[in-house]
């Protein structure tokens, strides 16, 4: 048996989800297995594009206000 039982879930933001849900109204479990790369399509491909921008922007929003608070 092995003793390491420790598996590792992978996280999303759920206010990108959320922003995700509306725009494609799939549910959020099909927006995850896209983003993961379960399923494959054009859809598929088109929220995981989405979803990278999202994060990239999010992050790039959060750097910023560090700066300003640093200021």
């Amino acid at each position: 048996m092995n003793a390491n039982k420790n598996k590792i879930y992978k996280s999303y933001d759920s206010n990108i989800l959320e922003a995700l849900f509306l725009k494609y109204n799939v549910s959020k479990y099909y927006i995850r297995q896209s983003i993961s790369g379960a399923v494959s399509g054009v859809k598929p491909d088109s929220i995981k594009k989405d979803y990278a921008k999202m994060v990239k922007a999010n992050e790039q929003t959060i750097s910023n206000l560090l700066k300003n608070v640093a200021d």
